[in-house]
């Protein structure tokens, strides 16, 4: 509190008998406010367990404290918890304020994307769509609910919000762009996915999952070219990640002119990953495209005994029943 507050305090006080009611108030809100700011600078300090200690003995203490006090010690004492990864008490800290506050937008959010980054994409939604109801066109809840349905997998909805957010916000954000072009890759809208795939490109030129992703719609529009062009540039900026590299060798066992050069590559990545089921479904899948059909089979049978039912174990039953 600055000198100036100080005095003011002084003059007001100076006047008031020491046992008055309004005197006690006074200093009651002066201690609360106190406490705000110190559970604050803690928390700006990264001293998450101090905030904690501090936000914990406010709410002790203050019970009777103005909500617009006690919502401030909550979401600090939430974002403590939630930095210290301690999930479980944020959560129970964001819902208890909530049951004093449930119209408090901030507090709404706050639950929403913990909710979504503990994988709990229905809880997101759930809270995402109460923000919305006391901010109609909240950013921030668009782009949760964008994201929370497209990890569920509801397409449709994920592509509205994201559509409706980026109709409000002319922010250019390469990570929007590119959730934006997955939810639209996903519902095969190839030349959306795209246009949005390469704006986050023009953002971040040196990000190997977006490189990926345009990788993937080229390969899908069959472009080949462009396709592998894409994602040798995605294993360069990735240090040849395992899943581009057997992404990049799948296509390649695809295709007569690279099947060989396939089996090699993925004879030489066994070496270092035995038990790789996609690598032996790979080098199945390069032996039949070189018309080696009944390698092939024993490759895909060996798949089909492994004592696990994974969609590449699916592909490869179906492969043997079409020959």
């Amino acid at each position: 509190m600055s000198f100036n507050k100080i005095f003011v305090l002084f003059l007001i006080t100076l006047f008031l008998p020491l046992q008055s009611e309004a005197f006690l108030g006074i200093i009651k809100r002066f201690d609360q406010k106190q406490k705000i700011t110190a559970a604050r600078e803690a928390y700006a300090k990264g001293n998450y367990q101090e905030a904690i200690e501090i936000g914990q003995k406010f709410l002790t203490e203050n019970q009777e404290a103005p909500k617009r006090r006690a919502r401030r010690i909550y979401l600090v004492l939430g974002n403590a918890y939630a930095a210290l990864d301690d999930y479980d008490h944020a959560l129970l800290t964001y819902n208890e304020a909530l049951e004093v506050l449930p119209k408090d937008l901030e507090l709404n959010l706050a639950l929403a994307n913990l909710y979504y980054k503990t994988e709990l994409y229905d809880k997101a939604i759930e809270f995402y769509n109460r923000a919305l109801q006391i901010d109609k066109d909240n950013p921030k809840a668009l782009l949760g609910l964008g994201r929370a349905y497209l990890k569920i997998g509801f397409l449709s909805k994920s592509r509205h919000y994201f559509k409706d957010y980026l109709n409000q916000n002319k922010e250019k954000d390469a990570s929007v762009y590119y959730d934006y072009a997955i939810s639209n890759f996903l519902s095969n809208n190839l030349n959306m996915a795209i246009e949005y795939a390469q704006k986050a490109q023009e953002i971040d030129n040196n990000n190997p999952d977006i490189y990926f992703l345009i990788a993937k719609i080229h390969n899908n529009l069959n472009e080949n070219k462009m396709a592998n062009e894409n994602i040798n540039k995605a294993l360069q900026l990735s240090d040849n990640r395992e899943d581009i590299l057997l992404t990049s060798l799948l296509w390649k066992a695809y295709k007569k002119d690279t099947a060989n050069d396939a089996l090699k590559e993925i004879k030489e990545y066994q070496k270092q990953n035995p038990n790789s089921q996609l690598a032996v479904f790979i080098e199945g899948i390069s032996l039949l495209t070189q018309g080696k059909k009944q390698k092939a089979l024993s490759i895909f049978k060996k798949i089909k005994e492994q004592n696990n039912d994974s969609f590449i174990k699916q592909i490869a039953e179906q492969i043997i029943k079409n020959n």
